[in-house]
């Protein structure tokens, strides 16, 4: 009569695959967050542009006269952006012609 079971000999390739199954999710969860930060990205240069178009829009139907540039929509207007993520070309062509804005993202 044995009274102590025999050891099961250890079975290497569930380990592996184990070890591979783990290294597929952590990849996936990687990519997975890489994809939501590219996204978030551009909401926020959307979001920005339409910020800009708004204050330029706002200061022609209240003044009457386009912003000469874009510290006068920060002055006046409120707007509010990260100069260190962001460049905004802005080209003021005249009190009575919409100025050209072009939003850059900065390399990091």
């Amino acid at each position: 009569m044995k009274r102590f079971k025999a050891k099961r000999a250890k079975r290497p390739l569930a380990g592996i695959l184990s070890v591979l199954l783990l290294a597929v999710v952590l990849i996936s969860f990687i990519m997975g967050l890489n994809r939501i930060q590219v996204s978030n990205e551009a909401e926020q240069a959307k979001l920005l542009e339409r910020s800009v178009t708004r204050s330029i829009t706002a200061c022609y139907a209240l003044e009457g006269a386009y912003p000469p540039d874009i510290e006068y929509l920060t002055e006046h207007y409120g707007l509010v952006y990260d100069e260190e993520q962001y460049f905004i070309d802005y080209q003021y062509i005249g009190a009575n012609l919409r100025p050209d804005v072009t939003i850059i993202k900065r390399n990091e």
